[in-house]
This record gives structure tokens, C-alpha cells and sequence, in this order.
């Protein structure tokens, strides 16, 4: 046993004791559902950092960076991180105020529906299983680079992992997991940077180097990155689209938007989204410039989503080394644990819909539930069917597309009817589902404004409006509107309003220094240099 698997498994082993400790804490249904609603800042932020970043943004996404398009996948980071403001100060902060246990149970109050639950909680269950499947392969993949063991007895360690840090603890435990999970990856990450631009001819000459450098991609620096046998148009749309995506995504989703049902109150709720974006936005530029600075190093790499593992095995000391690596992994299993308790909260709570005689029989048949999905997906995942590209299908843009509307309308709308926000769920899942089809297997060129994603989000919208004509609103949707936008009074201190705008200034002051930053050393160094080199 090397020096790197023995370092991650003795993180594991850590982490597996700190769920059993949260797990005995946990005393009723809203401790093991959402934290008790006892959640802080850094536990809100942590959460949704860690199971956001996962396995793809260690590997993936710095891959993509390696290729060529760090400005791609930099402009689609500052999109999504616009959904970390937007949806706490439009949709977060009301389904926090509502004291659900699930998203998909706020749908069901606001619109007086149980179909609507229920349907929710279907779109739930298929679009996080299939993340939950990518997660484990993609967790099983990096043990597997890690420890040189066979593909059967990493998977089977993973969802042992997985299984573990949710089962017992629930909520509690997986919040806590997160965050320290989340504190361990971005500590790591700023300390190999140093190694890593020390090694690469430091970061003050990296245009530089780069821009002269034969081996680097075509378009590195350029506002549109590596084009591929694409356009510079088509770059830039496919960007933006991504990034509406994710802005939406992280805005409204039950595993992101849903962490906010575990907040203290709803100023965590803000600030919490605030360094969200912050982390969205720096530490992942952060990350995307080592990977860029690995090609100084290690140009052309045959398999460039090893880029970082490869550092931490060739650059940086094999203490840091095993850090980084642990704190890769615990993204991985971080994102995991979050799926695997969202699906399971989601199918427990949402589409069974069973009347327990008390709160301790509902646990423990949600505890059943997280098992047998969990389950499952080791099955699914033994089989390798995440090689059918399910994570492109289902994972965040059907979310996305079936009530990304729905919910900033379920707030702010007082026309929509129960009717109409069924049939914009029906839309937007179907319209989603039903051209990804014609593209993946017609072979129809649907992209930019006719992307999959904004033909089911029109038909949501328009289905929200048609379905909702004719159609008066029930007293209890009238009612649970107006108190929904009713202030309550532990929220109304003014000292959290202070601390509040704090977050907004350091937002703003925040944004002017990285916009400066970008200009002085990316945008002037590189358009003075790429007509001379």
C-alpha cells in the first residue's frame, strides 16, 4: 500500500467516525431531514460548495481548462455563480420560510397539490440518480489511479463510503461531512498552487510562457478558447447556455436551493450564497490556472483529466500530495453523499407518501430507502451504465428546464394555478426530454436558442400560462401565498441586516478587484503579446 491510498483512507476512516458522532445526535425527523434547521453559514456554504465541485470540477472541468478553454469554462463559473445570489434573495429565502423537509413538499403547500409533490419528486429521483451514478463511477475511477486496486473493489469501497456517511446521520451528518470535506479540498488546492507556479516559471510570467510555448492550445487565452472545428460564436453560446443552466440550476434545485431548508435563518440563507459565488468564482480560476500551469510541465497529456492527480504525485511534496488527493476524493464522495440522501429524502417523503405513526418510524424506513437506492446504484454503477452519457441527460438541465420558472413564479406570481404549475412541470420535462432524443438519436442539430434546455423551458412557461387561464386559485394557495411573503419577526433584527450588507460590499468590492486583476494580467499582457510571439 502506497503512501496516498493509506493517507485517503485514514481521511475516510476520519470522516466515517465524525458521521457516527453526528448520527447520535440525531433525536427527530427535521434533525435527520435538514439539520434541524439548526444549519450556519460556513456549514450552508460548505455543503454546497463541496457536493457542487464533485469529482467533475477536480477532473473534468480542469481537463477542459488543460484543452484550451479556461475562458469557457471561467465565463460559464460566472453565470452559475450568479445563481447563488439570485436564488436566495428570490426562491431560497421562502422555501426556508415555509419549514418544509423537501423541495418538492414546498410545491405541494404552495399550489395546494399532492400531484405536484409527487411529480417533483419523480424529476427529483431521476435527475439525482443519475448524478449519484456519475459521482460513484467517477469517485471509483479516481481510487482506482489512487490505489492500483481492480474496478469491483473500489466501487464496492466507494458505496460502502457513501452508504455510511448518510444512512446513519442523515442530513446531520452529511452537512457536517461537507464541510469539512470542502475545508479540506480548498486548503489543499491553495497550498499546490504555490509548487505548482514556482515550478511552471512562476504565475507572473505564465501569459508569457504560455503564449510562446509550441505545446500549448490553440486559443488559450483568447475570449473564446479552443474553438475545436467550431466557431468562435458557437464557443461562446454553448457558454452561455451552460452558464444559464447552472445559474438556474444552483438556484433552484433540491441539492443546492434544498440546502437552505437546513439554514439558521434566512440572512445564512443570503450569506451563505454569497461565498458560494465567491468560491465559484475565485477558487475554481484558482484551480483552472494550475491546470493551465501543468502545461509548462507536462504538455500533450494523453489522459488530461489526471491533471491534477498528476500533480500531486510529480510536483508538490508527498505530504501535500496525499492532502490534495484526500481532498479530491472527498469531493467526490462529498457530492455522492448529498445525492444519495436527496433521492432518498425525495422518494421517502415525496412519491411513497405514507402515513408513519410517528416521527422515529419514518426515519427508519427513509433509512431503508437511502440503503436500497444506494444499492441500486452500486448495481448500475457495476454495470458501467454511466456510459451511456445519463449524466447529460438528466442531471441538471432537466431540473433546470422542468421548474426553473416554476419556482421564481411560485413566489412572485399570483396568477399561476395549481393547474398551470402541473402542466409547466409536464412542459418542461418533457419538452427537455423529447428533443435531447431527436438530437442523441435522430441526429437533429438542435443548439444555441433551440438547445434542448430552452425548448423545455419555453414550453414550461407557456404551459404555466395557458394551463392557468380560466383557472381561480384555491383560498389555501391565496393563503399560503400572502404568508409566505409575510416577514417573521425573528427575522427583522437589524445587527443581521449590518452583517447582511457587509456580504453585499465585500460581493461588489469583490468583483471590481478580480475585474482589475483580469485586465492588468490577463487581458493586457496577452493582447500585447499574441501578436508578437
Amino acid at each position: 500500500m502506497n503512501i496516498y491510498i493509506a493517507g485517503v483512507l485514514v481521511g475516510i476512516c476520519i470522516y466515517l467516525v465524525i458521521g457516527f458522532y453526528a448520527g447520535k445526535k440525531v433525536k427527530n425527523l427535521e434533525d435527520y431531514y435538514v439539520n434541524g434547521r439548526k444549519s450556519t453559514t460556513l456549514f450552508i456554504t460548505g455543503t454546497m460548495f463541496a457536493s457542487m465541485l464533485s469529482t467533475n470540477g477536480f477532473m473534468g472541468d480542469t481537463a477542459y481548462a488543460y484543452n484550451g478553454n479556461i475562458t469557457t469554462i471561467f465565463l460559464i463559473n460566472i453565470l452559475c455563480a450568479c445563481g447563488y445570489v439570485l436564488g436566495p434573495l428570490y426562491f431560497g429565502r421562502f422555501i426556508r420560510r415555509a419549514k418544509v423537509n423537501t423541495t418538492p413538499s414546498y410545491f405541494s403547500l404552495r399550489f395546494n397539490s399532492d400531484r405536484i409533490q409527487r411529480f417533483a419528486g419523480i424529476i427529483t429521483v431521476v435527475s439525482l440518480s443519475a448524478y449519484l451514478l456519475s459521482v460513484m463511477s467517477g469517485t471509483t475511477i479516481l481510487m482506482e489511479v489512487l490505489s492500483g486496486f481492480d474496478r469491483t473493489t473500489c466501487l464496492f469501497i466507494s458505496w460502502i463510503c457513501i452508504l455510511l456517511f448518510t444512512v446513519y446521520s442523515g442530513s446531520k451528518g452529511v452537512v457536517l461531512i461537507d464541510t469539512i470535506m470542502c475545508l479540506c479540498f480548498l486548503s489543499s488546492t491553495i497550498f499546490v498552487g504555490y509548487f505548482v507556479f514556482n515550478e511552471s516559471g512562476g504565475i507572473s510570467n505564465l501569459i508569457q510562457n504560455l503564449i510562446s510555448n509550441p505545446n500549448s492550445p490553440k486559443d488559450l487565452f483568447s475570449y473564446h478558447g479552443n474553438t475545436g472545428n467550431g466557431s468562435a460564436f458557437d464557443m461562446v453560446i454553448y457558454a452561455i447556455t451552460l452558464g444559464i443552466v447552472w445559474m438556474i440550476t444552483v438556484a433552484v434545485s433540491p441539492w443546492q436551493a434544498g440546502r437552505n431548508l437546513m439554514a439558521k435563518n434566512e440572512h445564512v440563507v443570503f450569506r451563505s450564497g454569497v461565498l458560494s459565488a465567491l468560491l465559484t468564482t475565485f477558487f475554481l480560476l484558482y484551480l483552472y490556472i494550475i491546470a493551465i500551469s501543468v502545461i509548462q510541465l507536462n504538455p500533450n497529456m494523453a489522459k488530461p483529466e489526471q491533471v491534477i492527480i498528476w500533480t500531486a504525485h510529480e510536483v508538490v511534496p508527498k505530504f501535500l500530495g496525499v492532502f490534495l488527493l484526500t481532498g479530491i476524493l472527498s469531493a467526490g464522495l462529498s457530492s455522492a453523499t448529498t445525492f444519495l440522501s436527496v433521492v432518498s429524502f425525495s422518494l421517502a417523503n415525496d412519491i411513497f407518501r405514507i402515513n408513519f405513526k410517528n416521527e422515529k418510524s419514518q426515519i427508519g424506513f427513509t433509512r431503508k430507502v437511502v440503503f436500497v437506492v444506494s444499492f441500486i446504484a452500486l448495481i448500475l454503477a457495476y454495470f458501467d451504465l454511466a456510459s451511456i452519457r445519463i449524466i447529460a441527460w438528466f442531471a441538471s438541465t432537466i431540473i433546470a428546464s422542468s421548474w426553473g420558472f416554476l419556482a421564481f413564479a411560485s413566489v412572485w406570481s399570483k396568477k399561476i394555478t395549481e393547474r398551470g404549475a402541473y402542466l409547466s412541470m409536464l412542459g418542461g420535462f418533457f419538452g427537455y426530454l423529447i428533443s435531447k432524443c431527436l438530437v442523441e438519436f435522430a441526429g437533429f442539430d438542435l443548439k444555441n436558442l433551440f438547445d434542448p434546455f430552452f425548448i423545455g423551458l419555453f414550453l414550461s412557461v407557456c404551459l404555466a400560462t395557458i394551463g392557468s387561464f380560466g383557472q381561480k386559485r384555491t383560498p389555501e394557495e391565496i393563503e399560503f401565498l400572502n404568508k409566505l411573503h409575510e416577514i417573521p419577526i425573528s427575522e427583522q433584527n437589524s445587527s443581521d441586516y449590518k452583517i447582511d450588507r457587509f456580504y453585499a460590499y465585500l460581493m461588489i468590492a469583490s468583483g471590481i478587484i478580480l475585474t482589475i486583476l483580469l485586465i492588468i494580467y490577463w487581458a493586457v499582457p496577452y493582447n500585447d503579446l499574441k501578436d508578437i510571439l
